[in-house]
């Protein structure tokens, strides 16, 4: 294999799903994926442009695919979490992988703001209202201008548990 080439069909890929020319962009990634099937930048790439395409399924498999060539691609947890939250959005067995995918993004960079607002949400559609409080203090702590868990935990704590603080 040689490697400039996988790079070069990668960056293509990438350039193109920048662009929104995803069947391009896969039609590379395909090839990069050939030259080098260990490629955890590769299988992310294609997760991304199947989510921008909506097919949440072979988004996921790929997202599954990054991860296992790379456990530490904290976008790629990340990422699979958010295609569960659109395609499992009532599937209470579902959220909870999403959420310890949201966890393992935590676990790799602890502050992700995102990680930890959507980790809030699942805990919300959950019914754990003071789990979600756990992570919107926590997303506050580390941005305390992030106006959507401000704006989910003032409504958890007046409409949920009923409280006036913030």
């Amino acid at each position: 294999m040689d490697n400039q080439d996988y790079k070069h069909f990668l960056q293509i890929g990438i350039e193109k799903t920048n662009h929104g020319k995803f069947d391009e962009a896969l039609e590379a990634l395909d090839k990069a994926e050939e030259l080098n099937p260990n490629s955890a930048t590769v299988y992310f790439s294609r997760a991304v442009v199947f989510h921008n395409q909506m097919d949440l399924e072979s988004a996921y498999e790929n997202y599954t695919k990054a991860i296992q060539c790379d456990e530490k691609m904290t976008d790629a947890y990340y990422n699979r979490a958010q295609v569960v939250m659109l395609k499992d959005k009532e599937d209470k067995e579902a959220l909870k992988g999403a959420l310890a995918d949201l966890n393992k993004s935590i676990e790799l960079d602890n502050k992700f703001v995102d990680a930890y607002y959507y980790a809030a949400v699942i805990k919300k559609v959950l019914e754990d209202y003071n789990g979600a409080l756990e992570y919107l203090n926590k997303a506050l702590e580390i941005e305390p201008n992030a106006v959507y868990s401000r704006a989910l935990k003032k409504l958890i704590l007046q409409k949920y548990l009923k409280r006036n603080e913030e």
